[in-house]
């Protein structure tokens, strides 16, 4: 059940509205454009409208869902269920093979997937993206205290909690990007906080396995373990590269969307594009 502070935000003019059955309920999915599938992962505490930057990427048809627990899929949070919500989502569009494209928390699940070794996925970028235990986190603390966000959350105090969150660097953005960011942070209601989830872990031999094209991509202002992920990832990938955004945070895509759709459509046009 959504909260009552969960609403839709607008966009409905630029992406079609669709609904894909998933385990334990269903995943509200926007999709836009034609050609190849993209399937779009958005980040903790988002939904898909911090994708609307992309919807410049041509020849492709990006689907965007809000992931289980967040935007207005009903489906209940579960990182490892995930996964397979990617081949539901693209038995959905009645494709066989596609691309992946996540940020943040959805790069893990996009990882996660794209492990499993399946050749329906043709290649993946990664934005943002964490890898615990592979490449340590500098310091004592963890970048998000995760826990202290949930209790927060459970004791009903999510607009404590998100006071917190909007000062975190993580969710800095440019005065341009700052609008859209504050209005998909102003819906987000919490429910993935009332779950207990561990995060995806990997190995290194994940990342060693990795069959098809990976782009690592972080914004220079992102955190120091976030670009040392992106630079682990793209030398350790058997087909990985990396890139470093200047003038960009954690949420490269919105606050340098035309270098990072650049980036995009390069790398779909090699690898995704071409032998379609």
């Amino acid at each position: 059940m959504l909260a009552s502070r969960q609403h839709e935000g607008s966009g409905g003019e630029i992406a079609e509205s669709r609904w894909v059955d998933v385990d334990g309920g269903q995943l509200h999915v926007r999709a836009a454009g034609a050609g190849p599938l993209v399937i779009l992962l958005h980040g903790w505490t988002l939904d898909w409208r911090i994708w609307v930057p992309q919807l410049a990427l041509l020849n492709v048809r990006l689907v965007m869902p809000d992931r289980r627990g967040f935007g207005l899929s009903t489906a209940p949070p579960m990182l490892s269920a995930e996964r397979y919500d990617i081949d539901r989502i693209a038995n959905f569009f009645g494709e066989r093979q596609f691309a992946l494209i996540g940020l943040s928390q959805g790069a893990a699940v996009a990882l996660d997937y794209a492990r499993t070794g399946s050749d329906r996925l043709r290649a993946v970028s990664l934005i943002g993206a964490p890898l615990h235990a592979v490449v340590p986190e500098p310091g004592d603390t963890p970048e998000i205290d995760r826990s202290a966000y949930a209790n927060l959350v459970r004791d009903g105090r999510i607009d404590d909690m998100m006071a917190l969150w909007r000062r975190h660097p993580l969710t800095r953005v440019t005065p341009d990007a700052q609008a859209m960011v504050n209005d998909i942070l102003n819906a987000y209601d919490g429910r993935d906080q009332h779950v207990v989830q561990e995060p995806l872990h990997f190995a290194a031999k994940d990342i060693a396995a990795l069959a098809m094209p990976i782009l690592a991509i972080a914004g220079a202002q992102d955190s120091i373990w976030r670009r040392q992920v992106a630079d682990y990832v793209g030398t350790n990938a058997p087909k990985g590269h990396c890139e470093i955004i200047p003038d960009a945070g954690h949420l490269a895509n919105v606050d340098a969307a035309a270098a990072v759709n650049g980036l995009l459509q390069n790398f779909l046009n090699t690898y995704h594009l071409k032998e379609v």
